[in-house]
C-alpha cells in the first residue's frame, strides 16, 4: 500500500501542464468520436508500439471529455467503437 503524508500546500510541487502534443493527440481522438454518425463504427489499429488496451483507454476517455456515449470492443488486435 502507498504512504501518505500531509503537507503544507506551499511544500507540494505545481501541477505539470499538458503538453501541445498531447492536446492535439486528445483533439484527434475526440474528433474520432464526433465524427460517427447512428450506424456506423470507428476502427483503431494499433502502430509504432501502440497497444489496444491504450488505444480502448484513449477513445473512451475522448469520448468522456466530449460527453458522448460510446461502447468499444477488441477484435483480433483492433480497436471497434460505436456511439451508444
Amino acid at each position: 500500500m502507498a504512504k501518505f503524508a500531509k503537507i503544507a500546500l506551499k511544500d507540494a510541487p505545481t501541477p505539470t501542464r499538458q503538453s501541445g502534443r498531447l492536446n492535439v493527440r486528445m483533439k484527434e481522438y475526440e474528433d474520432h468520436v464526433r465524427s460517427l454518425k447512428t450506424g456506423e463504427a470507428g476502427k483503431l489499429t494499433p502502430e509504432g508500439g501502440e497497444t489496444v488496451r491504450g488505444l480502448a483507454l484513449r477513445i473512451s476517455r475522448a469520448a468522456k471529455r466530449a460527453s458522448v456515449s460510446i461502447q468499444t470492443w477488441i477484435v483480433d488486435g483492433v480497436v471497434y467503437f460505436r456511439v451508444a
